[in-house]
């Protein structure tokens, strides 16, 4: 333990290092050189980016402690706890962030009601929810025949409490989003990264387990709002703080379809998991969990991406169909270029993170799903793209009946194959569930944008995958960091010789770029 408490120390106050030089950079070399506001774009979408993989970074210090402390079993229960209390978080959210953004990115003197409105209204979900959860756990004591564990049960309990603050503080998020500040709620995220991972770990040594780690989420989700509402407070300005219960009502019809839609994206890509524990067992979801924690750390790199760019989406949906139709396509391109190294690499060294993040005990089972899951990647990227613009039309309530479709694929295949071919089969389902999901999306979408073909994007990044591939399987017989080494290096050479991008979509990302504070300097002389 004395060995982890100082990995997790060392490697927390180098974090924290790399964060000040990067604060420094950014500062340096992107803000200040960015006068005319050219970069806004990118600044909106690279720095979130940035900031939350750095926050995962935090978060797997923190796992590599967690997950030894906890051991297999109540990984797999404390992992259970956080995948129901998402559902919960969805529901008193009530898909109002993505209105808000919508909405007060068209109309920003509008923002300061906004929040008023949907504060009042995230309050009543939030006591609704209470009932929810109480019916929830009780369907779950009696249908499931091994129960779930009393601090399982006191875990959720606690997570449900930090969520009130937590769905306040995405309220304002959206503000962020829609003033086009999108960094500043990254920044504030790391810093409260930071905390929770000191006070999760002090919690753990206290003896506390899963409990404490639930407990200190209360904190840290008061300390995000406080923060955020401070330093956000001219946005929102001096609103009259008055509940218009119709314009409630019309939120909630709005947002009806958006939640809806969250809430069956998520239960297509976590419902796995309530199934694997009720049919396997904790254990299996804790060697589950470890694969999904690598996915999940780079499926924030479309999140982020695709809600920097919501803003500028919905106002092209009003505006400019063939500027979005343009950003589309480039939007789809360069997150083919990430995805495909990604899944490859974490293809290739799913053993070493396995047991770097959870150790021996969550082997083999943890690299094998690695191996498997991370193949959803290329589909569900373009899928979290593709829902962004769907809804940027407003054909949000046609969305519902590809989740629908998705969902009730996902479900049944999985409650079919697990029992006779074990856990694998969430994964391969996972993936299977993306590819329906993608070809649902794309039927709404040919009528709004044509001649977009996302799957025609996906071949030349798998070529260069495949030449990237090959060269970690050749360099591994030597040593498999080389290999990755020299698959990374080939990766980009071979897509950039394959001419992904037109001279159009080129220069697009030319203007998106900061210039120099001297090229501007010349061309104001």
């Amino acid at each position: 333990m004395s060995v982890q408490i100082g990995f997790f120390g060392s490697a927390l106050a180098g974090l924290v290092a790399a964060l000040i030089v990067g604060v420094w950079g950014w500062q340096r070399f992107i803000v200040a050189r960015d006068a005319d506001g050219r970069g806004l774009l990118a600044r909106n979408s690279l720095a979130p980016v940035l900031l939350n993989l750095f926050n995962r970074g935090i978060d797997f210090v923190l796992a590599f402690v967690v997950l030894r402390v906890l051991g297999v079993t109540d990984a797999g229960v404390y992992y259970y706890a956080i995948v129901v209390f998402v559902w919960f978080d969805i529901f008193t959210n009530f898909g109002l962030d993505v209105l808000v953004m919508r909405e007060v990115s068209r109309d920003r003197a509008a923002a300061g009601q906004m929040i008023v409105n949907t504060t009042a209204f995230r309050l009543l979900l939030a006591v609704i929810g209470i009932f929810l959860l109480a019916g929830f756990l009780a369907a779950r004591q009696s249908l499931v025949e091994n129960p779930f564990p009393t601090q399982g049960i006191i875990a959720l309990l606690l997570l449900y409490v930090g969520l009130i603050p937590a769905s306040f503080s995405k309220g304002m998020t959206s503000l962020y989003y829609a003033f086009e500040r999108a960094e500043y709620p990254a920044a504030v995220a790391t810093v409260t990264s930071v905390s929770k991972a000191i006070l999760q770990v002090a919690a753990l040594l206290l003896g506390f387990g899963m409990i404490g780690l639930a407990a200190v989420s209360i904190f840290n989700n008061v300390l995000t709002l406080a923060i955020l509402a401070y330093a956000g407070r001219d946005m929102i300005g001096r609103p009259a703080l008055r509940v218009e219960v119709a314009k409630i009502r019309t939120m909630a019809f709005e947002s009806f379809p958006l939640m809806l839609n969250h809430f069956l994206a998520t239960i297509f890509f976590q419902i796995d998991v309530v199934i694997l524990e009720a049919l396997l067992g904790a254990a299996i979801v804790g060697k589950y969990s470890v694969g999904y924690r690598w996915l999940l750390a780079l499926n924030i790199i479309p999140a982020y991406f695709t809600t920097a760019l919501f803003p500028r989406l919905s106002q092209q949906a009003m505006t400019d169909r063939a500027a979005l139709k343009r950003g589309y396509q480039l939007a789809l391109k360069l997150l083919a270029f990430l995805v495909f190294p990604a899944a490859v690499l974490l293809t290739a060294l799913a053993y070493p993170l396995t047991i770097l993040l959870g150790g021996q005990a969550f082997m083999p089972e943890g690299a094998l799903a690695l191996q498997v899951i991370a193949w959803s990647m290329p589909i569900g990227w373009l899928n979290s793209l593709t829902q962004y613009v769907l809804i940027a039309l407003n054909r949000q309530r046609a969305l519902t009946w590809a989740f629908a479709a998705g969902v009730t694929f996902n479900i049944t295949a999985n409650l079919i194959f697990i029992p006779i071919y074990g856990y694998l089969t969430a994964a391969v389902t996972t993936i299977l569930s993306e590819a329906l999901l993608l070809a649902g999306f794309m039927w709404i979408l040919r009528a709004d944008v044509r001649g977009v073909n996302p799957l025609a994007v996906l071949l030349k990044p798998a070529l260069a995958s495949a030449a990237m591939a090959a060269c970690i399987w050749l360099g591994s017989g030597v040593n498999l960091a080389l290999g990755a080494l020299l698959g990374v290096i080939v990766y980009p050479l071979v897509w950039w010789a394959l001419r992904p991008l037109n001279a159009e979509e080129r220069a697009l990302i030319g203007r998106l770029l900061p210039r120099r504070q001297s090229q501007t300097a010349i061309t104001q002389n």
